[in-house]
């Protein structure tokens, strides 16, 4: 049996073409998505800037081992009345250390965009409450 087709009843005039209106909508939305991507796209200029962050990190790694190690050092001689000797020993001590910690923070490497994708979202489960 044959259903009888459905009389075709023209458009309301208050939305107009649902077909029209949507591919428009859809050119749009590929538009403002193409603008935003740009957006996010740092300038030419600041795209090294990663390489000078690194370079500090990896000099302030170096600094902090040195420091801790002349302070520990001081602080000994301080409390054994031997000046010179401590501070000496864990100045060296400290270079050691800044020279490892510099040498683990550049084998490091930052995750690439992909494995940031498959990392689990954190959640918030204050704002459940």
């Amino acid at each position: 049996m044959a259903r009888p087709a459905k009389p075709k009843t023209p458009p309301d005039p208050e939305l107009g073409d649902i077909p029209d209106r949507l591919k428009e909508l859809s050119s749009r939305l590929a538009q403002e998505k193409s603008t935003h991507a740009a957006q996010e796209n740092p300038p030419r200029q600041y795209q090294g800037a990663g390489d000078y962050s690194k370079g500090y990190r990896l000099i302030s790694e170096f600094v902090a081992g040195i420091l801790v190690g002349a302070a520990v050092g001081y602080g000994l001689d301080k409390l054994f009345s031997t000046l010179p000797l401590f501070l000496i020993i864990f100045v060296l001590v400290g270079f050691a250390a800044g020279i490892l910690n510099m040498s683990r923070a550049a084998n490091r490497t930052s995750p690439t965009a992909e494995e940031l994708a498959k990392m689990p979202k954190p959640t918030n489960d204050d704002e459940d409450k």
